[in-house]
């Protein structure tokens, strides 16, 4: 009988390690896998014309700004609106993107494809005066890269 328990041990004991082993690697694989398909954020500030890479393949220009808004000193029949037009540049080509808080029909966040664009900062926040130059309009957003569907 003492025979026959040495025999299991000496089977089992490097069996049981053996297989601990390799559930603990499969465990690591699967949470490394679980943070690349997490959801990330990365904020930028652009200002007309200027471009960032966002992802390996994406790239998101500010083509322009559309400032409404009643300058002050002005006498207007609506206060008006500021949006910013975007272009998400890749591979398959371009799309348009527009970012407004108080634009009718538009959205202060878009998400396309897997990437969320959220409008956080605007400068300058208020309209300029009636006779005021042209400001240098800077906006700030959020771009999250959603889970990627397994």
């Amino acid at each position: 009988m003492h025979y026959l328990h040495d025999s299991y041990r000496r089977l089992f004991l490097p069996l049981l390690v053996a297989c601990l082993a390799v559930l603990a690697g499969c465990g690591a694989a699967g949470s490394a896998g679980d943070a690349e398909n997490t959801p990330r954020s990365v904020t930028h500030v652009l200002s007309p014309g200027q471009q960032v890479a966002i992802t390996a393949t994406d790239t998101l220009k500010l083509e322009r700004v559309n400032d409404s808004r009643c300058r002050k000193g002005a006498v207007c029949v609506w206060k008006g609106y500021v949006s910013y037009s975007f272009s998400l540049l890749n591979s398959a080509g371009a799309t348009d993107i527009v970012l407004s808080e108080s634009m009718p029909g538009a959205s202060s966040s878009v998400t396309v494809n897997h990437l969320t664009f959220t409008l956080l900062d605007v400068d300058p926040a208020t309209p300029p005066a009636l006779n005021a130059a042209e400001p240098a309009y800077r906006v700030k957003v959020k771009i999250t890269q959603g889970a990627l569907a397994r």
